[in-house]
């Protein structure tokens, strides 16, 4: 399930799980049994705050009445809502304990539906208070076990430790979750012992781990429990719509406003982690090349050489307050890669995202094919913002006077922006046309294109895309994909086809999927996003990122499609384009080496348990570190390069080349492919040759119906 939380931009504000104060209530908070765990210092049961009910049932009535999804409020519903809100409390099945979990369903599995509609939040807060005394117990444990020395612990048995128990049982009893916290701390420990942490630093770190939640857990106030509550109700209908308390509302207008300065990347929460969900192109950490989505930040350092402080399982505000600061200063980051990595340290420098950073730039690419040079204009555009239509318009223009034979406009990482902007932009490589449709909940359909005197590129076209190219991005490679206007190069995209609307309450605000996106054709870019013609390899996993890992997503469908301009010349010679491409890959050493590292990456990530031993640990980690570097040395010898003398002359080459792995499809510490410009990735290379490949491949199938 979606462990719900708070996505966050790092370069403005974000929001945050605080708010008013419980305040006093007749209704006395129901008592959470100890169940052998012991005493929970500091523990104090909340309860509902004044207006807290009023709120629940304003956005009941909201839901019910205005959201696309429309869900009936029933038995069924109930025990589905409650399974999400235990699971976005605790999603790695490790606090509660299993009577926990059957006395909260034998009590309110079937009647959440009837205490949303009334606004009781007996329910709400009698979960979260069980939670919050489980994990204050749980905590004080691992604080004691700690206190006895972590030389205590065995790291020379051959237990596994499950990674991913989201669907695992709770454990059943205190003994049977203690021995589970256990394996926990021996895999913390053997994880920073194989980062080259100092014993007493890693028994620092872990205290510090452990009193940072217990701090957290103790301040804990009504609007928390509120929060998650209705977190985890909104998200039953889809995992767009969100309820933001008035400090959260103030947030996501500081966040939209982009005004703050950070690192450009966006966060979840998710199983006490920070965890990226996506770079910012023109950030400090998409410009480091050393980061990439489901990586998680585990340590924040200030400077060059400030200590390093423990951020898991602090409340993701808080991680994001370390994480932002003066433009221009250092942070140094301890990152943890999902897929069993070793952890490593990136060193940023602060800045403010400007509009410059996301607006589009023009490169020209001048490539060798059958024997002769082509110059290819390749357009990139981050994101799309106001103005975005006139300043691609430039970049055409420009490239025009410069005779390329083709464009190639780069949507990789576009996480979307202004509609308005999209169809105007759809209008410059087509004549006045239908862009995107849009149907709401009463299933009314809009239509919305751009009227123009004339396109502004005709020539050839192809548009790159990736599992980060979102929403607004998607419609236009959608759109230019069902007129057969562009070749699509490169992954399937997000899939966020819904469209949401801010509605203010009597305190804070909702934010609402209120209709979907479909394409000219009828397809709903929804969940399933835009297929490109030719696939390129990702080194996004599309099972941990994008609309369809998302839990209660949207479904696909499709409505009639609408009068538009089409043209079958591309679906003509599709597949001698692909089969062109499949050979021309088989001899290029970059994009063998890109897909060998995306093939060994997702093996490290698929693993669901990890050896608690530490000598097993540090043979499988010096065995893929020998694998990295055969792989890179394959790759240099192919390029006609030296081979690395060992795995640290590998990494410590890298440094110097990260920076030009900002493309969200690249590896961190691995050259992604370069061309003879500096700045061009092998993706553009590539995409360039195809685009040479559908320009020839026309003409021929052209002159051949003349000769006919």
């Amino acid at each position: 399930m979606h462990k719900l939380v708070l996505t966050l931009t790092l370069f403005t504000a974000l929001f945050a799980q605080t708010g008013c104060a419980a305040s006093d209530s007749e209704t006395q908070p129901l008592p959470v049994p100890d169940a052998g765990a012991g005493p929970a210092k500091g523990y104090t049961p909340l309860t509902p705050a004044d207006n807290e009910d009023k709120i629940d049932k304003e956005i009941v009535r909201e839901l019910q009445h205005d959201h696309y999804n429309k869900i009936g409020l029933n038995d069924a519903f109930s025990s589905e809502f409650l399974q999400a809100y235990l699971d976005d409390l605790d999603g790695t099945h490790s606090v509660f304990l299993a009577q926990d979990v059957e006395r909260l369903r034998d009590k309110y599995g079937d009647s959440l539906d009837d205490q949303l509609k009334n606004g009781n939040l007996t329910a709400a807060f009698d979960v979260f208070n069980t939670y919050q005394k489980r994990r204050i117990q749980i905590d004080q444990w691992a604080l004691d076990r700690i206190g006895k020395g972590l030389d205590t612990l065995d790291l020379s048995d051959d237990d596994r430790f499950t990674v991913d128990r989201e669907k695992a049982p709770w454990p059943d009893g205190a003994k049977a979750r203690e021995k589970l916290w256990t394996q926990q701390l021996e895999n913390q420990v053997i994880d920073l012992r194989l980062s080259d942490v100092e014993p007493e630093e890693i028994e620092k770190r872990l205290t510090q781990r452990y009193t940072n939640e217990l701090k957290q857990l103790r301040q804990a106030e009504a609007v928390d429990a509120f929060s998650v509550y209705m977190d985890a109700y909104t998200h039953s209908y889809d995992p767009h719509t969100d309820y933001f308390s008035p400090r959260r509302a103030e947030d996501f207008s500081i966040d939209m406003n982009l005004s703050l300065q950070g690192i450009g990347a966006e966060l979840r929460s998710k199983n006490g982690y920070a965890e990226l969900v996506r770079l910012i192109p023109g950030g400090p950490a998409a410009k480091s090349g050393k980061l990439k989505p489901t990586d998680r930040i585990i340590a924040v350092g200030q400077g060059e050489s400030g200590e390093f402080t423990d951020v898991i399982g602090m409340r993701l505000d808080e991680t994001v307050q370390l994480i932002r600061g003066k433009k221009g200063s250092t942070v140094r980051l301890q990152v943890q890669p999902q897929d069993t990595g070793p952890t490593t340290t990136v060193v940023l420098q602060r800045d403010k995202i400007e509009l410059k950073d996301q607006a589009a730039s023009s490169k020209v690419i001048n490539i060798k094919q059958n024997g002769h040079a082509h110059d290819i204009g390749v357009i990139s555009l981050p994101s799309f913002y106001n103005g975005t239509a006139d300043d691609v318009e430039k970049q055409l223009v420009k490239l025009k006077k410069q005779d390329v034979e083709g464009v190639v406009l780069d949507l990789r990482n576009n996480g979307g922006g202004a509609l308005g902007e999209a169809m105007q932009l759809i209008g410059l490589f087509m004549d006045s046309a239908p862009g995107v449709q849009i149907r709401d909940a009463e299933g009314n359909i809009q239509v919305l294109g751009d009227r123009n005197d004339g396109a502004v590129y005709t020539g050839p076209l192809a548009v790159m895309t990736n599992r980060l190219s979102a929403s607004a991005s998607e419609i236009v490679a959608g759109a230019l994909q069902d007129y057969g206007r562009a070749l699509i190069l490169g992954s399937d995209t997000f899939g966020k086809g819904t469209v949401q609307t801010l509605l203010p309450l009597s305190e804070g605000q909702l934010k609402l999927t209120e209709a979907k996106f479909y394409r000219v054709s009828g397809k709903s870019t929804q969940d399933r996003g835009v297929e490109p013609d030719i696939t390129y390899p990702s080194a996004v996993d599309p099972d941990k990122i994008g609309e369809s890992a998302l839990p209660n997503a949207l479904p696909y469908d499709t409505i009639p499609p609408t009068a538009y301009p089409q043209s079958d010349a591309i679906d003509n010679v599709l597949a001698g384009l692909r089969q062109d491409h499949q050979a021309r890959i088989a001899d290029d050493a970059d994009f063998q080496y890109l897909v060998k590292r995306i093939q060994l990456a997702r093996q490290q990530s698929d693993k669901q348990t990890v050896s608690l031993n530490i000598k097993t640990r540090r043979a499988e980690q010096k065995a893929l570190r020998q694998r990295l570097l055969a792989l890179a040395n394959t790759h240099r010898k192919a390029t006609g390069k030296e081979p690395y003398e060992d795995y640290d002359a590998f990494e410590k080459a890298q440094e110097a080349d990260d920076a030009a792995a900002d493309t969200g499809d690249a590896l961190p510490n691995q050259t992604p492919g370069m061309s003879d410009d500096d700045d061009t990735d092998a993706y553009q290379t590539e995409s360039a040759h195809l685009l040479l490949d559908m320009i020839e491949a026309l003409v021929e199938r052209q002159n051949d119906k003349q000769a006919a």
